[in-house]
């Protein structure tokens, strides 16, 4: 009797430690199921901030392929684990001619987005992004525009978005943009010039400007770049 007891107490240990082992490889398993939202790891500069270079041309479950029409990228395919997902159509008139991809978090609400094509400076891109209230990737537009042309900054700790660009040797624009919903509106500019007095358009009358993108209000007009705070003193240029 002592030794089926015995037994028993045996059977009853190999059964708990079966049940933890069965327990641990499905909590394993589950551990080992990826996200198809998950952002990359993006390293920032000294300023906090990271560019679209920055930002990797592969994810771990999405895949996104182009597709040319005539004149430029016509369509954007996105795949989960080689499933199709989300079919995003594109205006050719849009001008994305680059077959370049970039997975991010450009909205910073901690879901990945997509930029299609290049994301510099006189070249046009269009940014997907992950609607979470539809539940689906959906372009982003910039002050209702779906293209993007200009060389895009993300600054997570102030969730805000500078785009610079420049149209000539002699001047160059960063804009300060935020977020409402999936539209990127601007807010803030800085200019700087190299010869204000050939800038009377912009009524710049100092070297370095920020101004109310909105308003036209100068917010600040010095020949001081000390004068200048973060962010906007990584764009000066004092040779």
């Amino acid at each position: 009797m002592k030794r089926f007891s015995a037994f028993l107490q045996c059977m009853g240990i190999f059964a708990a430690m079966l049940s933890f082992a069965v327990c641990g490889f499905a909590a394993e398993q589950r551990s080992d199921v990826k996200n198809p939202l998950a952002v990359p790891a993006i390293s920032l500069d000294e300023n906090g901030l990271f560019t679209v270079e920055d930002c990797p041309t592969t994810h771990d479950v999405l895949e996104v392929d182009l597709y040319e029409g005539e004149y430029a990228i016509n369509m954007v395919l996105i795949s989960l684990d080689g499933l199709p997902m989300t079919t995003i159509p594109i205006e050719e008139d849009y001008g994305v001619t680059r077959n370049v991809v970039h997975f991010l978090d450009a909205n910073f609400d901690g879901n990945v987005d997509i930029l299609v094509g290049p994301g510099c400076n006189r070249e046009y891109s269009v940014l997907i992004v992950w609607d979470n209230d539809r539940h689906e990737f959906v372009l982003a537009t910039n002050d209702g525009f779906v293209v993007f042309n200009g060389n895009f900054y993300f600054d997570p700790q102030r969730k805000a978005v500078y785009r610079m660009t420049s149209s000539s040797a002699f001047e160059t624009t960063c804009t300060m943009m935020t977020w409402q919903c999936t539209d990127l509106q601007s807010e803030v500019n800085f200019l700087q010039v190299f010869d204000p007095a050939s800038y009377g358009s912009y009524r710049v009358t100092h070297r370095y400007t920020v101004r109310n993108y909105y308003s036209d209000e100068d917010v600040i007009s010095t020949d001081d770049p000390s004068d200048i705070s973060a962010p906007w003193n990584k764009w000066i240029e004092t040779e």
